[in-house]
């Protein structure tokens, strides 16, 4: 396999679950409450999905969920999954943090970066994947380390004060080549420095979109989280990012949908785009090529 060339594999580092009306944003409930039912109080649970991306050479770790370091009111009140989920989803894979080369973060949120650091056996803060280089861009860098006050809730300093410590805490621009067939598109909307990644893979292009669109509902250029600090530009964005996958037969995998992973656009309809599952095998692979 060459360098060039990656197998991805798909892994939820944790569930939390969250106010439905922040999911879907300025969407009325009638309309996203048929698509995804909340409970009694609102809340809808989803999923902080990673990608694990191999190349045979690298191992390399596509965002890191919310980790281990929540507080007991942060548990309770995301419902986070107990222990550091992040850590044992690759477990389950055989892959332990010591393994992982790289961790590039779409943004530096906590359900993002939450588990890139943890807290040593002093319960100290380290980097969770001591031999990784942790990557986000520039931009989303620089707001998150020196936040404004309205912000500061948004990026806490104990998931990137030890990387930046550490001296590993590396930034990119829009198009840099992170690693040979890695690829950073930033794609401002829901942060001012939101980034999603391409990847060459046997099937083509694939894209991990963060939270530029979180679910396959998504896909419509008006539904946007409650979240996002530009929702114009992230309406602006989707229809960037879209149209080129459209035109490239990019796979797409979602963030944060609870019951679809991946798919491809088969349609533009002005600037909402139709999308269709696609099927993964077991190891988060196509399962059938598409059509070249």
């Amino acid at each position: 396999m060459s360098d060039r060339t990656w197998t991805l594999t798909p892994l939820v580092a944790g569930w939390t679950s969250y106010d439905g009306g922040t999911i879907f944003g300025l969407v009325p409930k009638s309309v996203w409450g048929e698509l995804l039912p909340p409970d009694e109080r609102n809340l809808v649970r989803i999923p902080n999905r990673c990608l694990l991306a191999r190349n045979g050479r690298e191992i390399v770790l596509v965002d890191s969920g919310y980790g281990g370091k929540g507080s007991r009111l942060d548990r309770e009140v995301f419902e986070m999954d107990a222990g550091n989920p992040t850590v044992d989803a690759l477990a389950r894979l055989e892959i332990a943090p010591t393994d992982v080369t790289a961790v590039v973060l779409t943004h530096l949120h906590f359900d993002h970066a939450g588990g890139a650091t943890i807290f040593d056996a002093e319960r100290k803060l380290a980097p969770t994947f001591p031999n990784a280089k942790y990557y986000a861009s520039r931009i989303e860098w620089e707001d998150a380390v020196d936040p404004a006050p309205e912000l500061r809730a948004a990026y806490p300093q104990n998931n990137l004060r030890p990387l930046l410590d550490a001296g590993i805490a590396l930034s990119f621009e829009d198009g840099a080549e992170i690693l040979p067939g890695l690829v950073a598109r930033i794609a401002p909307g829901h942060t001012r420095g939101s980034a999603v990644f391409e990847f060459e893979t046997a099937d083509g292009p694939a894209l991990f979109l963060g939270d530029l669109a979180p679910s396959h509902w998504h896909a419509k250029q008006l539904w946007t989280t409650a979240y996002d600090v530009r929702a114009i530009e992230t309406r602006r964005s989707k229809v960037d990012v879209f149209a080129a996958a459209l035109e490239r037969k990019a796979l797409l995998y979602w963030a944060h949908d609870p019951s679809v992973v991946s798919s491809r656009i088969v349609e533009r309809r002005g600037n909402n785009f139709i999308v269709e599952p696609v099927e993964l095998d077991e190891l988060g692979d196509v399962r059938f090529r598409r059509d070249n």
